[in-house]
């Protein structure tokens, strides 16, 4: 129950018994790869531009900087936490200025304090975390959006842990980036990625001295000549198929609503327990992971209750490592009863 990698289910798993086909020589993979596309934007509900990076999702939010940002270019991070401090760290690589608009991370992006950035200086790009897993807190970026468009500037959204357990703005983002780990519920090593004719245009200005954290190859080879840049992920391929059949048997609407009921539940449940949330205001949580307070002995905790119930949950992430446990109930873990199980694991832990 971990915030990700998550369980895979069956179904998934079966897929990769699968035998491989030759992605570079096979025709049949190329209809297969382009089916899959049009059934990833309808989990992305978007008619962008979309591409399956063969690499965790690490690589898209390097790659969605590498292919953009050049030196001394000014970019907006607007962070609130361990994601969104991430980027800066990309924007640095690339030789970019970034300006850095900090929240605490038990609190959500102020858009006020964003208008008061954009008023200083001229930006090329921003970049946001839609939800950033290490703490449980989901931003509202809706509003956010808007204003950078109104402004002229490329948007880049980690959405990494939100995308297919709650709806993400998409159509006004864009260079957004998931991962198949997540709420797909796949193994890790897929970034899933769409591009905006905005950003393309961006690409195209920009001197790519990388190639694999290089979205341009895609769109020279792929979309322009039906050719990939580098060989597939094949066996990772078919399980993210099978992933994305079974949420859209279910359905989108169907799937959020899962998550929901199954992150009020958990809420519920901790509550009962006394516990407390990381998140200052419970209504920023997301309704894929749940961050609970418990300062200093979260890794003991974590050790307890895998030991106890063979159940692994995360612990909190840099500074914070052993201060969160944290819930993960995203993809084929949004199960009210596998969180009920690990809520009870952890109070059994507590005594």
């Amino acid at each position: 129950m971990t915030a990700g990698p998550t369980e895979i289910s069956p179904r998934v798993r079966a897929a990769m018994n699968k035998e491989i086909q030759s992605p570079d020589f096979d025709e049949k993979f190329k209809v297969f790869y382009k089916k899959l596309i049009q059934k990833t934007k309808k989990i992305y509900r978007t008619d962008k531009d979309l591409l399956i990076l063969g690499g965790e999702a690490i690589l898209g939010l390097e790659a969605a900087v590498s292919s953009i940002i050049d030196k001394n270019n000014q970019v907006l991070c607007i962070t609130n936490g361990f994601f969104g401090d991430g980027f800066i760290d990309f924007v640095e690589m690339r030789g970019g200025k970034p300006t850095t608009v900090k929240h605490p991370y038990d609190q959500p992006i102020n858009i006020e304090k964003v208008k008061e950035s954009l008023e200083k200086n001229n930006f090329k790009a921003a970049t946001i975390v839609h939800c950033e897993t290490p703490t449980g807190i989901l931003n509202e970026i809706d509003e956010l959006l808007n204003l950078l468009r109104e402004n002229n500037i490329t948007t880049i959204v980690d959405a990494v842990s939100s995308l297919a357990g709650t709806p993400v703005p998409t159509d006004k983002i864009d260079i957004c980036i998931g991962g198949s780990q997540k709420c797909f519920s796949t193994p890790p090593g897929l970034t899933t990625i769409t591009v905006s004719q905005k950003a393309w245009r961006e690409i195209e200005k920009h001197k790519q001295d990388t190639y694999y954290t290089s979205l341009k190859p895609w769109k020279d080879m792929w979309l322009e000549n039906n050719q990939f840049p580098y060989s597939n992920l094949v066996t990772n391929l078919y399980a993210l198929n099978e992933s994305t059949d079974m949420i859209l048997e279910e359905g989108i609407n169907n799937v959020f609503k899962r998550h929901r009921k199954t992150h009020k539940t958990c809420i519920e449940l901790c509550k009962n327990l006394n516990l407390d949330f990381y998140p200052k205001k419970p209504e920023t949580m997301s309704p894929t992971v749940t961050a609970i307070k418990i300062e200093g002995k979260a890794k003991k905790i974590q050790k307890t209750v895998r030991k106890q119930n063979k159940i692994l949950l995360s612990t909190g992430l840099g500074e914070l490592q052993n201060d969160i446990i944290r819930i993960g109930h995203m993809g084929y873990n949004a199960d009210i009863n596998k969180v009920r199980k690990t809520v009870e694991a952890i109070e059994k832990a507590l005594k």
